[in-house]
């Protein structure tokens, strides 16, 4: 069992890295396209990265984002609106990339692995300890 424990933190790895990737290329891009280094759209995703970075848990909080960016499919629909209106060509293009990423996550359900029923008696008396 632990082997499917082991692919289960890869898999949750490669989506943290997905995102803080998207986010560092959406600064990159920004950078690139004439936003200083102070300007809001910088600084306010490098903080995005350093959180996910600084996290124990950095799936859990990219999932927990994710539904709260994108509960349901009108509430990304309204932020892909939003920044058609207000950025262009590949600042755009970075955007619609982590948004679309973070939709997709947040339509995903958490993986669940099932335990035994002496790993379940191991845990619940952790617990109660």
């Amino acid at each position: 069992m632990a082997f499917n424990t082991e692919i289960e933190i890869i898999t949750q790895e490669k989506c943290a890295d997905k995102v803080v990737n998207a986010l560092k290329a959406l600064v990159k891009t920004a950078l690139c396209n004439g936003f200083s280094k102070t300007s809001y759209l910088v600084t306010d995703h490098i903080k995005y990265i350093k959180k996910i970075e600084s996290r124990d848990n950095p799936e859990a909080y990219i999932r927990f984002t994710a539904r709260k960016l994108f509960p349901n499919e009108p509430a990304y629909l309204e932020k892909i609106k939003k920044i058609h209106a207000k950025y262009q060509d590949d600042v755009l293009s970075q955007f619609e990339d982590l948004y679309t990423l973070y939709y997709q996550l947040s339509k995903e359900l958490p993986k669940r692995r099932k335990i035994t029923s002496t790993e379940a008696d191991d845990i619940l008396a952790e617990l109660l300890i």
